[in-house]
């Protein structure tokens, strides 16, 4: 995943949260909006009850190999991607296809 496809500003992650819908799975919290630039952003979120940082290291990276490999970025839109309590990192294929179902719900 590009430097350009990420959301790192605290304010970008805001404004998605309170402004954008949501869609959940049993592991991940998808909220989305649409935005004008012209291709996707993608902010990840680890909470830190998820484990320590090396745990939470690990899912950062999975979630974006993920992407980086399954989804298309072509739309339009500034996406934010929260683990919740049931991730598992033992579990890459059920992650992979929650992130895909979630992609297609969002369009």
């Amino acid at each position: 995943m590009k430097v350009l496809n990420r959301i790192k500003k605290n304010a970008d992650f805001n404004r998605v949260i309170e402004e954008g819908r949501i869609i959940k799975s049993n592991s991940l919290t998808l909220y989305f909006q649409k935005n004008t630039l012209g291709f996707t952003r993608i902010g990840i979120s680890i909470p830190k009850k998820s484990g320590n940082a090396v745990v939470r290291n690990k899912m950062r990276r999975q979630i974006r190999a993920i992407i980086a490999s399954d989804v298309s970025l072509d739309k339009s839109y500034d996406v934010i991607l929260i683990a919740r309590k049931q991730f598992d990192i033992n579990q890459f294929i059920k992650t992979k296809q929650d992130i895909n179902e979630l992609f297609k719900k969002v369009g």
